[in-house]
């Protein structure tokens, strides 16, 4: 038997691979000067705003491969 979470979290994977599909295709159209230039975000730019989601799903990866 699986644990009734499972189904759930491979939802919310799911949904995080579409929508980083999605943000990496939108700026996939923009340039180096574009991505990295100062924005009034909370990270500054989207080229910091990018690390962040990078370091966070990295991360999670780590903690859901721990033995």
């Amino acid at each position: 038997m699986t644990h009734p979470l499972i189904a759930h979290f491979q939802l919310l994977a799911r949904y995080n691979a579409l929508a980083n599909q999605r943000i990496y295709s939108a700026c996939a159209e923009l340039t180096d000067a574009e991505r990295k230039q100062i924005r009034p975000a909370f990270f500054k730019s989207i080229h910091n705003t990018l690390n962040h989601i990078m370091v966070g799903d990295r991360l999670w990866m780590n903690r859901f491969s721990c033995d």
